[in-house]
């Protein structure tokens, strides 16, 4: 019922500020208008040049006749004044009180007056239900519109988001293809097609690192990951290089705890004190989790020799002998005949310290 009672004030506070220019006094018809005084005056002197001989009868009947005519016109027209003025002054109050009429038989035919309020946050929709509408939106324009470098520019780090890192990987890549290579999207691409791979710095990824670095050679992103392909790669030393020049600039501190642990953990000693437990356990976690993926994409499909390497590497820098040398085994059986192949995993066993 208030809700009510205040769209009324409002209504009359409107009509009132509308109306009120009608209000002033409107200046009423003359007795007499210049046009007619006018009309007058020609009459006289049609008079004066007819009895002075410049004007003839007939000439001066038909003067006469034509001014006589724009008199009466003039007459008609002062006599219909106050009548329009009239109805041009009501016009105004008429509109102003059909209109909240108008409004509300509307309102009342298509609206919904029955309906209980509700609290305006159950009108929102949630974080999540609003990050899917947009990408519902954008990857409907993108279908309409695949040359659109901006819109897959702007939906690959919303993929990156959702955890969607083969999407957003083929987002930087037509990104990249539309607007250029540039150093953040192509660490960006790298990172997106590492995380889709496990964790894994594959020779794509490795690319895009490196173009990165190309373009910006202190792009501290860059230089991450590509001492975490080291270290896959086995060079343990070429990673630890990285990780100690990434430690002599300005990083977060969140960059730093990372760092360490990475650097602790290829040395064989213990973390670094100044690297919390709590940062230690979430890195841990993150790594353990890449190589268990790695794991079980090998059981699935074991022909990937570079994968083989690279999980017996995770394992020996995880401190995981007994893993790694099941993982040796393990490629050594799929292997079997394949004295390349065989020749490869010997020699990263005797770098790594494992028996042959």
């Amino acid at each position: 019922m208030a809700l009510w009672i205040i769209f009324a004030i409002m209504t009359a506070i409107a009509a009132v500020a509308v109306l009120r220019p009608f209000w002033r006094a409107r200046p009423s018809p003359t007795a007499s208008s210049p046009d007619l005084e006018i009309y007058k005056q020609q009459l006289q002197e049609i008079e004066d040049e007819t009895a002075r001989g410049v004007l003839g009868g007939a000439e001066a009947n038909a003067a006469r006749v034509e001014v006589s005519r724009r008199i009466l016109a003039a007459a008609e027209a002062r006599s219909s004044a106050p009548q329009a003025a009239r109805r041009a002054a009501v016009a105004p109050y008429v509109m102003t009180a059909l209109l909240p009429v108008i409004a509300l038989s509307l309102y009342m035919l298509y609206g919904s007056p029955n309906i209980p309020a509700q609290p305006f946050a159950a009108h929102l929709p949630s974080d999540h239900d609003s990050i899917e509408m947009l990408v519902a939106r954008v990857e409907e324009r993108l279908e309409r519109h695949p040359e659109d470098g901006m819109g897959w520019s702007v939906i690959a780090p919303v993929y990156m988001r959702l955890s969607r890192y083969a999407d957003a990987a083929e987002a930087y890549r037509n990104a990249i293809k539309l607007l250029g290579e540039s150093a953040e999207r192509s660490v960006n691409l790298g990172e997106a097609l590492a995380l889709a791979n496990q964790g894994i710095v594959d020779s794509e990824a490795r690319a895009a690192f490196d173009k990165a670095l190309s373009l910006d050679s202190n792009n501290a992103k860059a230089r991450f990951w590509s001492a975490i392909g080291e270290e896959q790669a086995g060079r343990p030393k070429e990673a630890l290089a990285i990780y100690q020049k990434l430690l002599e600039r300005e990083l977060p501190d969140h960059v730093q705890k990372v760092v360490r642990e990475r650097m602790a953990l290829l040395e064989g000693g213990p973390a670094r004190t100044d690297a919390p437990q709590a940062g230690r356990e979430i890195d841990s976690a993150q790594i353990n989790q890449m190589v268990s993926g790695l794991a079980e994409r090998l059981k699935k499909d074991g022909s990937d020799l570079k994968g083989w390497l690279m999980l017996v590497r995770a394992y020996t820098v995880l401190g995981r002998t007994d893993d790694a040398l099941s993982a040796l085994k393990q490629a050594r059986g799929q292997f079997t005949g394949n004295n390349e192949a065989l020749g490869e995993i010997d020699a990263l066993a005797k770098s790594l310290g494992l028996p042959s």
